[in-house]
């Protein structure tokens, strides 16, 4: 039956998308795809437990052409669970654009939001 889930983003550039996960959020690229127009077509990148799928958006059209869009509307949030979130709202905020300030939410938990360089919204809670 089911095991894991994996979110696999569409992306303008798979490139700057890498440069934005490892550099503000210390993500590892686990695999790489190239392309000989754009540089990468697709890659894994992992951080601890997570693991996430950027694929660029003419790949992903070419596979799927229902999603052929002329730009891409992210339709979805990320919700990411870390311990010491505090710590990590320090390292990012200043370093990311966020979407939602630090608060806690009727259920108790410490979260924030942030955009990736896509527009795609990351809320982290701990």
């Amino acid at each position: 039956m089911y095991e894991t889930i994996t979110t696999n983003m569409m992306v303008e550039n798979v490139t700057e998308s890498i440069a934005f996960y490892v550099e503000n959020l210390g993500f590892e690229v686990v695999v790489s795809v190239p392309d000989e127009e754009q540089g990468l077509q697709f890659a894994i990148l992992a951080k601890d437990r997570i693991s996430l799928m950027l694929q660029s958006k003419k790949s992903l059209v070419d596979e799927y052409p229902t999603l052929a869009c002329e730009s891409i509307q992210p339709c979805f949030t990320l919700f990411i669970t870390v311990c010491e979130i505090h710590q990590l709202y320090e390292e990012v905020k200043g370093k990311v654009t966020i979407a939602k300030e630090m608060h806690q939410t009727f259920y108790g938990k410490n979260e924030f939001a942030i955009f990736d360089n896509n527009g795609m919204i990351l809320t982290i809670s701990d």
